[in-house]
Protein backbone atom coordinates (compact mmCIF):
# COMPACT_ATOMS: atom_id res chain seq x y z
CA UNK A 1 0.00 0.00 0.00
CA UNK A 2 2.28 3.05 -1.51
CA UNK A 3 1.76 5.75 1.00
CA UNK A 4 2.01 8.32 -2.18
CA UNK A 5 -0.23 7.21 -4.24
CA UNK A 6 -3.32 9.41 -3.35
CA UNK A 7 -6.66 9.22 -5.25
CA UNK A 8 -8.53 11.08 -8.54
CA UNK A 9 -10.43 13.79 -6.37
CA UNK A 10 -10.33 16.41 -9.03
CA UNK A 11 -9.77 19.44 -7.35
CA UNK A 12 -9.66 22.98 -8.93
CA UNK A 13 -6.21 24.12 -10.28
CA UNK A 14 -4.94 27.26 -8.95
CA UNK A 15 -1.51 28.82 -9.45
CA UNK A 16 0.96 26.35 -11.17
CA UNK A 17 -1.02 23.20 -10.32
CA UNK A 18 -1.61 23.52 -6.44
CA UNK A 19 -3.46 25.00 -4.05
CA UNK A 20 -2.77 28.86 -4.20
CA UNK A 21 -1.73 29.66 -0.48
CA UNK A 22 1.04 27.12 -0.63
CA UNK A 23 3.53 29.54 -2.38
CA UNK A 24 4.68 32.98 -1.79
CA UNK A 25 4.85 35.20 -4.75
CA UNK A 26 7.42 38.58 -5.03
CA UNK A 27 9.10 40.02 -8.33
CA UNK A 28 6.53 37.39 -10.18
CA UNK A 29 8.69 34.45 -8.80
CA UNK A 30 6.67 31.73 -6.95
CA UNK A 31 8.28 30.59 -3.79
CA UNK A 32 7.16 27.63 -2.12
CA UNK A 33 5.59 28.10 1.78
CA UNK A 34 4.69 24.60 3.35
CA UNK A 35 1.89 24.82 5.22
CA UNK A 36 -0.19 23.24 8.09
CA UNK A 37 -0.20 19.05 7.80
CA UNK A 38 -2.57 16.49 8.49
CA UNK A 39 0.27 14.61 9.72
CA UNK A 40 1.78 17.22 11.87
CA UNK A 41 -0.85 16.29 14.57
CA UNK A 42 -0.27 12.55 14.62
CA UNK A 43 0.69 11.95 18.41
CA UNK A 44 4.05 10.32 19.40
CA UNK A 45 4.70 7.22 17.56
CA UNK A 46 5.22 3.54 19.37
CA UNK A 47 7.52 1.86 16.84
CA UNK A 48 8.25 -1.73 16.56
CA UNK A 49 6.28 -5.20 15.20
CA UNK A 50 6.36 -6.97 11.54
CA UNK A 51 3.31 -5.47 9.02
CA UNK A 52 2.18 -8.20 7.18
CA UNK A 53 0.40 -7.55 3.75
CA UNK A 54 -0.24 -8.81 0.46
CA UNK A 55 1.33 -8.48 -2.96
CA UNK A 56 -0.84 -10.21 -5.76
CA UNK A 57 2.32 -11.22 -8.03
CA UNK A 58 5.77 -10.43 -8.39
CA UNK A 59 7.38 -7.13 -8.55
CA UNK A 60 8.29 -7.15 -12.59
CA UNK A 61 10.88 -4.83 -11.69
CA UNK A 62 11.95 -2.27 -8.52
CA UNK A 63 12.76 0.53 -9.94
CA UNK A 64 10.93 3.37 -9.62
CA UNK A 65 11.93 4.77 -13.66
CA UNK A 66 11.11 1.50 -15.16
CA UNK A 67 7.99 0.57 -12.85
CA UNK A 68 4.50 0.33 -14.75
CA UNK A 69 2.83 -2.37 -12.87
CA UNK A 70 0.87 -1.91 -8.99
CA UNK A 71 3.12 -4.44 -7.60
CA UNK A 72 6.17 -3.39 -8.03
CA UNK A 73 5.05 0.55 -7.72
CA UNK A 74 3.42 -0.80 -4.07
CA UNK A 75 7.10 -0.76 -3.11
CA UNK A 76 8.20 2.21 -3.99
CA UNK A 77 7.32 4.99 -1.39
CA UNK A 78 9.67 2.86 1.21
CA UNK A 79 12.30 2.91 -0.68
CA UNK A 80 12.69 6.10 -2.22
CA UNK A 81 11.96 9.61 -1.46
CA UNK A 82 9.96 12.14 -4.24
CA UNK A 83 11.27 15.80 -4.13
CA UNK A 84 8.11 16.68 -2.31
CA UNK A 85 5.56 14.30 -0.87
CA UNK A 86 1.64 15.61 -0.79
CA UNK A 87 -0.56 15.68 2.08
CA UNK A 88 -3.39 13.06 1.69
CA UNK A 89 -5.78 15.10 2.95
CA UNK A 90 -4.96 18.36 1.10
CA UNK A 91 -2.91 17.95 -1.49
CA UNK A 92 -0.47 20.18 -0.47
CA UNK A 93 3.06 19.72 -1.76
CA UNK A 94 5.28 18.67 1.85
CA UNK A 95 9.33 18.92 1.13
CA UNK A 96 10.83 15.60 1.49
CA UNK A 97 14.24 14.96 -1.15
CA UNK A 98 13.72 18.44 -1.88
CA UNK A 99 13.70 21.67 0.98
CA UNK A 100 12.57 23.96 -1.05
CA UNK A 101 11.36 25.21 -5.02
CA UNK A 102 10.92 28.40 -6.77
CA UNK A 103 9.06 28.88 -10.10
CA UNK A 104 10.19 31.87 -12.67
CA UNK A 105 7.60 34.47 -13.48
CA UNK A 106 6.86 33.08 -17.28
CA UNK A 107 6.68 29.49 -15.53
CA UNK A 108 9.54 27.70 -17.53
CA UNK A 109 11.87 27.44 -14.96
CA UNK A 110 11.95 25.55 -11.81
CA UNK A 111 14.40 25.48 -9.35
CA UNK A 112 15.37 22.63 -6.71
CA UNK A 113 17.37 22.36 -3.33
CA UNK A 114 18.32 19.05 -2.23
CA UNK A 115 17.45 18.49 1.50
CA UNK A 116 21.62 18.08 3.37
CA UNK A 117 20.43 15.57 5.47
CA UNK A 118 19.27 12.86 2.62
CA UNK A 119 21.20 9.82 2.85
CA UNK A 120 21.34 6.79 0.74
CA UNK A 121 20.64 3.39 2.28
CA UNK A 122 24.55 2.92 2.91
CA UNK A 123 25.10 6.38 4.45
CA UNK A 124 26.16 8.56 1.54
CA UNK A 125 24.74 11.17 0.79
CA UNK A 126 21.99 12.32 -2.27
CA UNK A 127 23.31 14.87 -4.36
CA UNK A 128 22.56 16.42 -8.05
CA UNK A 129 24.96 13.89 -9.40
CA UNK A 130 22.05 11.34 -8.42
CA UNK A 131 19.55 13.67 -10.24
CA UNK A 132 21.19 14.05 -13.32
CA UNK A 133 21.79 10.60 -13.35
CA UNK A 134 18.12 9.58 -12.75
CA UNK A 135 16.74 12.04 -15.33
CA UNK A 136 19.36 10.99 -18.22
CA UNK A 137 18.19 7.67 -17.65
CA UNK A 138 14.60 8.55 -18.02
CA UNK A 139 15.05 10.66 -20.83
CA UNK A 140 17.04 7.84 -22.76
CA UNK A 141 15.21 6.75 -25.61
CA UNK A 142 16.67 3.31 -24.85
CA UNK A 143 15.09 3.12 -21.49
CA UNK A 144 11.87 1.04 -21.10
CA UNK A 145 10.07 4.19 -19.21
CA UNK A 146 7.92 5.54 -22.42
CA UNK A 147 4.95 6.28 -19.99
CA UNK A 148 6.69 8.55 -17.42
CA UNK A 149 8.49 10.16 -20.37
CA UNK A 150 5.22 11.58 -21.25
CA UNK A 151 5.12 13.88 -18.88
CA UNK A 152 8.74 14.93 -19.04
CA UNK A 153 8.33 16.25 -22.57
CA UNK A 154 10.45 19.34 -23.11
CA UNK A 155 12.17 19.52 -19.96
CA UNK A 156 16.09 19.93 -19.64
CA UNK A 157 18.22 20.04 -16.30
CA UNK A 158 20.29 22.48 -15.43
CA UNK A 159 22.77 21.69 -12.33
CA UNK A 160 24.13 24.16 -10.88
CA UNK A 161 26.07 22.70 -7.57
CA UNK A 162 25.90 19.56 -5.54
CA UNK A 163 22.10 20.69 -3.87
CA UNK A 164 20.91 22.88 -6.07
CA UNK A 165 19.40 22.33 -9.71
CA UNK A 166 16.63 23.53 -11.96
CA UNK A 167 14.67 22.01 -14.30
CA UNK A 168 13.65 23.91 -17.31
CA UNK A 169 10.39 23.65 -20.04
CA UNK A 170 9.77 24.97 -23.60
CA UNK A 171 6.33 25.43 -22.64
CA UNK A 172 4.82 25.19 -19.34
CA UNK A 173 1.74 22.98 -19.13
CA UNK A 174 -1.13 22.82 -16.19
CA UNK A 175 0.98 20.19 -14.18
CA UNK A 176 4.30 20.33 -15.01
CA UNK A 177 5.15 21.49 -11.26
CA UNK A 178 3.12 18.55 -9.74
CA UNK A 179 5.15 16.12 -12.30
CA UNK A 180 8.73 17.76 -11.01
CA UNK A 181 8.17 17.72 -7.87
CA UNK A 182 7.12 13.70 -7.99
CA UNK A 183 10.51 13.19 -9.64
CA UNK A 184 12.43 9.49 -7.94
CA UNK A 185 15.93 9.86 -7.81
CA UNK A 186 17.99 6.80 -8.19
CA UNK A 187 21.79 5.53 -6.51
CA UNK A 188 24.07 6.90 -9.70
CA UNK A 189 26.54 4.50 -8.40
CA UNK A 190 24.41 1.41 -7.64
CA UNK A 191 23.53 1.63 -12.16
CA UNK A 192 26.46 3.53 -13.28
CA UNK A 193 28.53 0.25 -14.48
CA UNK A 194 25.23 -1.51 -16.15
CA UNK A 195 25.60 -1.72 -20.02
CA UNK A 196 22.14 -2.37 -20.17
CA UNK A 197 20.53 0.11 -17.62
CA UNK A 198 16.63 -1.91 -18.40
CA UNK A 199 17.94 -5.34 -17.14
CA UNK A 200 20.86 -3.99 -14.31
CA UNK A 201 21.01 -6.19 -11.46
CA UNK A 202 20.87 -3.57 -8.98
CA UNK A 203 16.67 -3.53 -9.39
CA UNK A 204 17.50 -6.77 -7.60
CA UNK A 205 18.43 -5.38 -4.61
CA UNK A 206 18.01 -1.52 -5.14
CA UNK A 207 19.79 0.92 -2.60
CA UNK A 208 16.97 4.20 -1.51
CA UNK A 209 16.57 6.91 0.46
CA UNK A 210 13.26 6.07 1.60
CA UNK A 211 12.20 4.87 5.04
CA UNK A 212 12.44 1.68 4.18
CA UNK A 213 15.91 -0.51 2.95
CA UNK A 214 15.53 -3.62 1.08
CA UNK A 215 15.73 -6.95 3.24
CA UNK A 216 14.90 -9.75 1.28
CA UNK A 217 13.31 -10.94 -1.97
CA UNK A 218 11.88 -14.53 -2.19
CA UNK A 219 10.24 -15.48 -5.43
CA UNK A 220 6.74 -15.96 -5.24
CA UNK A 221 7.17 -15.91 -1.61
CA UNK A 222 7.55 -12.73 -0.25
CA UNK A 223 9.59 -9.14 0.03
CA UNK A 224 10.78 -8.21 3.25
CA UNK A 225 11.87 -4.28 3.88
CA UNK A 226 13.21 -3.29 7.00
CA UNK A 227 12.93 -0.01 8.71
CA UNK A 228 15.98 2.32 8.67
CA UNK A 229 16.03 3.75 12.30
CA UNK A 230 18.19 6.75 11.66
CA UNK A 231 16.00 7.77 8.55
CA UNK A 232 17.21 11.40 7.64
CA UNK A 233 13.46 11.97 6.82
CA UNK A 234 12.15 11.69 10.62
CA UNK A 235 13.67 14.78 11.00
CA UNK A 236 10.71 16.60 9.10
CA UNK A 237 7.35 17.16 10.79
CA UNK A 238 5.33 15.31 8.61
CA UNK A 239 6.85 11.88 8.71
CA UNK A 240 7.82 12.39 12.67
CA UNK A 241 5.54 10.12 13.73
CA UNK A 242 4.95 7.77 10.47
CA UNK A 243 6.23 4.38 9.15
CA UNK A 244 6.45 2.81 12.28
CA UNK A 245 6.53 -0.76 11.66
CA UNK A 246 9.78 -2.51 12.37
CA UNK A 247 9.76 -4.60 9.13
CA UNK A 248 7.10 -4.95 6.00
CA UNK A 249 6.83 -8.05 4.71
CA UNK A 250 5.03 -8.81 1.90
CA UNK A 251 3.34 -11.57 1.42
CA UNK A 252 3.06 -12.54 -2.71
CA UNK A 253 -0.37 -14.15 -2.81
CA UNK A 254 -1.77 -14.55 -6.33
CA UNK A 255 -5.17 -16.35 -5.33
CA UNK A 256 -6.87 -13.40 -3.64
CA UNK A 257 -9.11 -16.48 -2.09
CA UNK A 258 -5.94 -17.73 -0.65
CA UNK A 259 -5.33 -14.00 0.80
CA UNK A 260 -8.62 -13.59 2.41
CA UNK A 261 -8.41 -16.99 4.63
CA UNK A 262 -4.79 -16.00 5.83
CA UNK A 263 -5.98 -12.22 6.82
CA UNK A 264 -8.83 -14.27 8.96
CA UNK A 265 -6.34 -16.12 10.32
CA UNK A 266 -4.48 -13.09 11.37
CA UNK A 267 -1.67 -13.91 8.75
CA UNK A 268 -2.17 -10.24 6.97
CA UNK A 269 -2.52 -7.38 9.14
CA UNK A 270 -4.32 -5.39 6.63
CA UNK A 271 -6.45 -5.92 3.28
CA UNK A 272 -7.88 -4.03 0.78
CA UNK A 273 -11.30 -6.19 -0.27
CA UNK A 274 -12.23 -6.75 -3.34
CA UNK A 275 -16.28 -6.29 -3.70
CA UNK A 276 -17.31 -10.17 -3.74
CA UNK A 277 -15.00 -10.22 -0.62
CA UNK A 278 -16.89 -8.29 0.96
CA UNK A 279 -20.18 -8.74 0.32
CA UNK A 280 -20.50 -12.32 0.15
CA UNK A 281 -17.84 -13.05 2.97
CA UNK A 282 -17.28 -9.98 5.15
CA UNK A 283 -21.26 -9.04 5.38
CA UNK A 284 -22.05 -12.37 4.84
CA UNK A 285 -20.87 -16.32 5.04
CA UNK A 286 -18.23 -14.45 7.82
CA UNK A 287 -19.45 -11.57 9.63
CA UNK A 288 -19.88 -13.44 12.96
CA UNK A 289 -16.61 -13.55 12.88
CA UNK A 290 -15.23 -9.99 11.19
CA UNK A 291 -15.98 -6.65 13.30
CA UNK A 292 -17.73 -3.39 11.30
CA UNK A 293 -15.07 -0.77 13.69
CA UNK A 294 -12.34 -1.35 15.61
CA UNK A 295 -14.27 -1.18 18.76
CA UNK A 296 -15.50 -4.75 17.91
CA UNK A 297 -11.68 -5.81 18.75
CA UNK A 298 -12.55 -5.00 22.34
CA UNK A 299 -15.57 -8.17 22.33
CA UNK A 300 -12.43 -10.78 20.99
CA UNK A 301 -12.53 -10.77 17.65
CA UNK A 302 -9.27 -10.81 15.75
CA UNK A 303 -10.36 -8.50 12.42
CA UNK A 304 -12.65 -6.19 11.52
CA UNK A 305 -13.34 -4.47 8.45
CA UNK A 306 -15.31 -1.02 7.08
CA UNK A 307 -16.26 0.55 3.80
CA UNK A 308 -14.21 3.89 4.03
CA UNK A 309 -15.72 6.75 2.03
CA UNK A 310 -13.64 10.02 1.29
CA UNK A 311 -13.08 11.91 -1.67
CA UNK A 312 -11.13 10.36 -3.49
CA UNK A 313 -12.61 8.20 -6.66
CA UNK A 314 -10.74 4.84 -7.77
CA UNK A 315 -9.86 4.89 -11.28
CA UNK A 316 -11.89 2.25 -13.65
CA UNK A 317 -12.26 -1.06 -15.12
CA UNK A 318 -12.68 -1.28 -19.17
CA UNK A 319 -11.71 -3.90 -21.87
CA UNK A 320 -9.46 -2.92 -24.62
CA UNK A 321 -9.37 -3.47 -28.28
CA UNK A 322 -6.89 -3.32 -30.34
CA UNK A 323 -7.82 -1.01 -32.85
CA UNK A 324 -5.12 -1.73 -35.55
CA UNK A 325 -7.34 -5.11 -35.98
CA UNK A 326 -9.91 -4.74 -39.09
CA UNK A 327 -13.05 -6.06 -36.67
CA UNK A 328 -12.38 -2.66 -34.39
CA UNK A 329 -11.85 -0.47 -36.77
CA UNK A 330 -14.96 0.66 -37.22
CA UNK A 331 -16.58 3.08 -34.47
CA UNK A 332 -20.42 2.26 -35.16
CA UNK A 333 -19.16 -1.48 -34.29
CA UNK A 334 -17.71 -0.51 -30.85
CA UNK A 335 -20.91 1.27 -30.05
CA UNK A 336 -22.47 -1.70 -30.92
CA UNK A 337 -20.67 -3.76 -29.01
CA UNK A 338 -21.15 -1.39 -25.99
CA UNK A 339 -24.59 -1.90 -26.00
CA UNK A 340 -24.36 -5.56 -25.70
CA UNK A 341 -22.75 -5.48 -22.27
CA UNK A 342 -25.32 -6.27 -19.37
CA UNK A 343 -23.31 -3.70 -17.16
CA UNK A 344 -26.06 -4.28 -14.34
CA UNK A 345 -25.15 -8.07 -14.36
CA UNK A 346 -21.33 -7.29 -14.18
CA UNK A 347 -22.15 -4.17 -11.25
CA UNK A 348 -24.78 -6.65 -9.26
CA UNK A 349 -23.23 -10.45 -9.95
CA UNK A 350 -19.59 -8.96 -10.11
CA UNK A 351 -19.68 -6.57 -8.05
CA UNK A 352 -22.44 -6.65 -5.84
CA UNK A 353 -23.29 -2.92 -5.63
CA UNK A 354 -20.18 -1.37 -4.87
CA UNK A 355 -19.46 -0.39 -8.60
CA UNK A 356 -21.10 1.84 -11.02
CA UNK A 357 -21.14 2.03 -14.84
CA UNK A 358 -17.99 4.20 -16.30
CA UNK A 359 -18.53 6.95 -18.68
CA UNK A 360 -15.39 8.56 -18.85
CA UNK A 361 -11.70 7.96 -18.22
CA UNK A 362 -10.86 10.66 -15.42
CA UNK A 363 -13.53 10.00 -13.03
CA UNK A 364 -16.95 10.28 -14.27
CA UNK A 365 -18.49 12.26 -11.03
CA UNK A 366 -15.22 14.48 -11.49
CA UNK A 367 -15.78 18.23 -12.71
CA UNK A 368 -13.53 17.37 -15.63
CA UNK A 369 -16.31 14.61 -17.07
CA UNK A 370 -19.54 15.16 -18.94
CA UNK A 371 -22.73 15.13 -16.88
CA UNK A 372 -24.57 14.86 -19.54
CA UNK A 373 -22.82 11.03 -20.89
CA UNK A 374 -24.85 9.90 -17.39
CA UNK A 375 -28.24 11.11 -19.21
CA UNK A 376 -30.73 7.81 -20.25
CA UNK A 377 -30.07 9.52 -23.75
CA UNK A 378 -26.08 9.04 -23.73
CA UNK A 379 -25.04 6.44 -21.71
CA UNK A 380 -23.95 3.36 -23.34
CA UNK A 381 -26.80 1.03 -21.80
CA UNK A 382 -27.48 -2.58 -22.02
CA UNK A 383 -29.66 -2.92 -25.18
CA UNK A 384 -28.99 -5.70 -27.58
CA UNK A 385 -31.80 -5.29 -30.13
CA UNK A 386 -30.28 -1.71 -30.69
CA UNK A 387 -27.39 -3.57 -31.21
CA UNK A 388 -27.76 -5.29 -33.27
CA UNK A 389 -29.71 -3.08 -35.79
CA UNK A 390 -26.55 -1.01 -35.48
CA UNK A 391 -24.51 -4.38 -36.41
CA UNK A 392 -26.38 -4.47 -39.53
CA UNK A 393 -26.07 -1.33 -40.44
CA UNK A 394 -22.53 -1.53 -40.49
CA UNK A 395 -22.65 -4.72 -42.12
CA UNK A 396 -22.64 -7.06 -40.22
CA UNK A 397 -24.21 -10.40 -41.20
CA UNK A 398 -24.23 -14.15 -41.07
CA UNK A 399 -23.90 -14.81 -44.58
CA UNK A 400 -22.95 -18.17 -44.09
CA UNK A 401 -25.16 -19.49 -41.82
CA UNK A 402 -22.89 -20.67 -39.46
CA UNK A 403 -24.43 -18.09 -36.74
CA UNK A 404 -21.55 -16.24 -36.35
CA UNK A 405 -21.60 -13.00 -37.88
CA UNK A 406 -19.06 -11.62 -40.92
CA UNK A 407 -18.32 -8.78 -43.31
CA UNK A 408 -16.46 -7.97 -45.97
CA UNK A 409 -13.44 -5.99 -44.62
CA UNK A 410 -10.54 -5.22 -47.49
CA UNK A 411 -12.21 -7.38 -50.09
CA UNK A 412 -12.45 -10.63 -47.48
CA UNK A 413 -14.99 -11.64 -45.35
CA UNK A 414 -13.98 -11.67 -42.21
CA UNK A 415 -16.23 -13.55 -39.23
CA UNK A 416 -16.43 -11.44 -36.17
CA UNK A 417 -14.28 -13.91 -33.92
CA UNK A 418 -11.72 -12.67 -31.22
CA UNK A 419 -10.00 -13.76 -28.18
CA UNK A 420 -10.67 -11.74 -24.90
CA UNK A 421 -7.37 -12.15 -22.31
CA UNK A 422 -7.55 -10.78 -18.51
CA UNK A 423 -4.96 -11.34 -15.75
CA UNK A 424 -5.25 -15.32 -14.07
CA UNK A 425 -5.07 -13.26 -10.60
CA UNK A 426 -8.11 -11.34 -11.16
CA UNK A 427 -10.95 -13.74 -10.95
CA UNK A 428 -13.48 -11.20 -11.13
CA UNK A 429 -12.07 -10.32 -14.23
CA UNK A 430 -12.48 -13.83 -15.34
CA UNK A 431 -16.17 -13.51 -14.56
CA UNK A 432 -16.61 -10.27 -16.83
CA UNK A 433 -15.01 -12.17 -19.35
CA UNK A 434 -17.71 -14.74 -18.98
CA UNK A 435 -20.50 -12.10 -19.66
CA UNK A 436 -19.28 -10.73 -22.23
CA UNK A 437 -18.46 -13.64 -24.13
CA UNK A 438 -22.44 -14.78 -23.30
CA UNK A 439 -23.47 -11.55 -24.35
CA UNK A 440 -21.89 -11.48 -27.49
CA UNK A 441 -22.54 -15.10 -28.20
CA UNK A 442 -26.34 -13.83 -28.14
CA UNK A 443 -25.85 -11.24 -30.85
CA UNK A 444 -23.48 -13.68 -32.86
CA UNK A 445 -19.60 -12.75 -31.78
CA UNK A 446 -17.77 -15.75 -31.05
CA UNK A 447 -15.31 -14.84 -28.00
CA UNK A 448 -12.78 -17.30 -26.93
CA UNK A 449 -11.90 -16.12 -23.26
CA UNK A 450 -8.10 -16.69 -22.21
CA UNK A 451 -6.51 -16.22 -18.71
CA UNK A 452 -2.68 -15.30 -18.36
CA UNK A 453 -0.15 -14.89 -15.54
CA UNK A 454 -0.08 -11.25 -14.66
CA UNK A 455 3.73 -10.73 -15.85
CA UNK A 456 3.20 -12.28 -18.87
CA UNK A 457 0.01 -10.36 -19.64
CA UNK A 458 1.97 -7.25 -18.73
CA UNK A 459 4.27 -8.78 -21.92
CA UNK A 460 1.19 -9.36 -23.90
CA UNK A 461 0.11 -5.71 -23.35
CA UNK A 462 3.11 -3.96 -23.74
CA UNK A 463 4.39 -6.14 -27.35
CA UNK A 464 0.40 -5.71 -28.33
CA UNK A 465 0.18 -9.49 -28.55
CA UNK A 466 -3.64 -9.19 -27.80
CA UNK A 467 -6.89 -8.82 -29.43
CA UNK A 468 -8.84 -7.37 -26.46
CA UNK A 469 -8.00 -7.17 -22.80
CA UNK A 470 -10.02 -6.75 -19.44
CA UNK A 471 -7.81 -4.08 -17.51
CA UNK A 472 -7.94 -1.25 -14.99
CA UNK A 473 -6.74 2.01 -14.35
CA UNK A 474 -5.50 3.90 -11.21
CA UNK A 475 -5.79 7.65 -11.61
CA UNK A 476 -4.33 10.84 -10.24
CA UNK A 477 -5.50 14.34 -8.33
CA UNK A 478 -4.88 15.91 -11.97
CA UNK A 479 -5.35 14.21 -15.01
CA UNK A 480 -2.92 13.95 -17.96
CA UNK A 481 -5.15 12.58 -21.01
CA UNK A 482 -2.02 13.03 -23.29
CA UNK A 483 -0.68 9.65 -21.30
CA UNK A 484 -3.42 7.03 -22.53
CA UNK A 485 -5.15 9.05 -25.22
CA UNK A 486 -2.90 10.99 -27.42
CA UNK A 487 -2.17 9.81 -30.64
CA UNK A 488 1.80 10.18 -29.87
CA UNK A 489 1.85 7.63 -26.82
CA UNK A 490 1.41 4.78 -28.65
CA UNK A 491 4.74 4.75 -29.73
CA UNK A 492 7.31 2.94 -27.53
CA UNK A 493 5.46 0.76 -25.48
CA UNK A 494 3.43 4.03 -24.46
CA UNK A 495 -0.19 3.98 -22.11
CA UNK A 496 -2.29 4.41 -25.69
CA UNK A 497 -2.08 0.44 -25.88
CA UNK A 498 -5.01 0.30 -28.12
CA UNK A 499 -3.59 2.81 -30.21
CA UNK A 500 -6.40 5.25 -30.31
CA UNK A 501 -6.11 8.35 -32.44
CA UNK A 502 -8.30 11.09 -32.88
CA UNK A 503 -6.56 14.55 -34.27
CA UNK A 504 -9.97 16.55 -32.67
CA UNK A 505 -8.44 14.68 -29.31
CA UNK A 506 -4.65 15.39 -29.58
CA UNK A 507 -5.27 18.97 -30.79
CA UNK A 508 -7.86 19.07 -27.22
CA UNK A 509 -5.63 17.32 -25.63
CA UNK A 510 -2.81 20.01 -26.43
CA UNK A 511 -4.72 23.04 -25.95
CA UNK A 512 -6.16 21.77 -22.34
CA UNK A 513 -2.60 20.86 -21.37
CA UNK A 514 -1.71 24.09 -21.61
CA UNK A 515 -4.51 25.79 -19.88
CA UNK A 516 -3.82 27.51 -16.22
CA UNK A 517 -7.53 28.43 -15.92
CA UNK A 518 -9.22 25.30 -13.65
CA UNK A 519 -12.79 26.07 -14.85
CA UNK A 520 -11.67 26.26 -18.78
CA UNK A 521 -9.60 23.51 -18.34
CA UNK A 522 -12.59 21.59 -16.96
CA UNK A 523 -14.55 22.23 -20.24
CA UNK A 524 -11.94 21.15 -22.49
CA UNK A 525 -11.62 18.30 -20.61
CA UNK A 526 -15.62 17.34 -20.53
CA UNK A 527 -15.49 18.13 -24.45
CA UNK A 528 -12.32 15.02 -24.63
CA UNK A 529 -14.64 13.01 -22.18
CA UNK A 530 -17.55 13.08 -24.93
CA UNK A 531 -15.27 12.65 -27.92
CA UNK A 532 -13.43 9.53 -26.60
CA UNK A 533 -16.83 7.69 -24.88
CA UNK A 534 -18.54 8.53 -28.91
CA UNK A 535 -15.15 6.39 -30.10
CA UNK A 536 -15.16 3.82 -27.60
CA UNK A 537 -11.72 2.90 -28.17
CA UNK A 538 -12.27 1.38 -24.32
CA UNK A 539 -15.55 -0.03 -23.81
CA UNK A 540 -16.13 1.23 -20.34
CA UNK A 541 -17.15 -1.24 -17.61
CA UNK A 542 -17.49 0.41 -13.91
CA UNK A 543 -16.05 2.20 -11.09
CA UNK A 544 -15.76 1.33 -6.97
CA UNK A 545 -17.96 3.58 -5.03
CA UNK A 546 -15.52 3.36 -1.67
CA UNK A 547 -12.28 1.58 -0.15
CA UNK A 548 -13.19 -1.83 1.28
CA UNK A 549 -10.51 -2.56 3.88
CA UNK A 550 -9.58 -4.69 6.47
CA UNK A 551 -7.51 -4.52 9.62
CA UNK A 552 -6.21 -7.29 12.25
CA UNK A 553 -6.84 -6.11 16.02
CA UNK A 554 -2.78 -5.76 16.61
CA UNK A 555 -2.74 -2.84 14.22
CA UNK A 556 -4.38 0.59 15.75
CA UNK A 557 -4.41 4.31 14.60
CA UNK A 558 -4.00 6.53 17.14
CA UNK A 559 -5.41 9.30 15.66
CA UNK A 560 -8.47 7.61 15.03
CA UNK A 561 -8.07 7.87 11.47
CA UNK A 562 -8.01 4.68 9.22
CA UNK A 563 -7.68 7.03 5.68
CA UNK A 564 -7.60 10.44 4.87
CA UNK A 565 -9.52 12.10 2.22
CA UNK A 566 -7.46 11.09 -0.89
CA UNK A 567 -6.29 7.99 0.02
CA UNK A 568 -7.33 5.17 -2.26
CA UNK A 569 -6.14 2.29 0.07
CA UNK A 570 -5.45 2.23 4.14
CA UNK A 571 -2.35 4.46 4.41
CA UNK A 572 -0.11 1.61 6.44
CA UNK A 573 2.60 4.39 6.96
CA UNK A 574 -0.01 5.80 9.98
CA UNK A 575 -0.40 2.64 11.84
CA UNK A 576 0.72 0.89 14.87
CA UNK A 577 0.99 -1.62 16.95
CA UNK A 578 -1.17 -2.51 19.87
CA UNK A 579 1.32 -3.07 23.25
Amino acid sequence: MNPWKLAIQLVPVCVLMGVSSAYGKSDGILRYERQPSAYDKLPPAKRGGTLYQQLSGNPKVINPVLSVDNNSRALEGYLWATLFSEDSNSLHPLPFLAESFEVSSDRKSYTFVLNKAAKWADGTSVTTDDVKFTFDKMMDPKTEAAALRVYWEGVKLNVKDSRTFSFTVTTPKFDTLRSLYLFTAINKKQFEKDSDFNKARAVLNPIGNGPYSFKSFSRDQSIVLTRNKTWWGYDLPHFKNRFNAEEINFRIIVDDNLAYEKFLRGDLDLMTFNAEQFAVKVQGVDKDKIGKSEKDIKSGKKVWAQEIQNRAPRGYNYVGWNLRLPIFSSVKTRRAMARLVDYKQVIDKVYHGYQFQCSSPFGSLSPNSAEDLRSKEKLLTFDRKAAMAMLKADGWADTDKDNILDKEIGGKRVPFRFELKYNSNNPLRGKIAQIIKDNFKTAGIDVTVKAVEWNAYLDDIDHRKFDAFILGWTATPYPNPKQIWHTDSEKDQGSNIVAYSNKKVDAMIETANVEFDSHRRQEMMKEINRLIYEDQAYLFLSEPRSVLAGFNSKVTSPSGIWALQYDVTPPDDLYQFVP
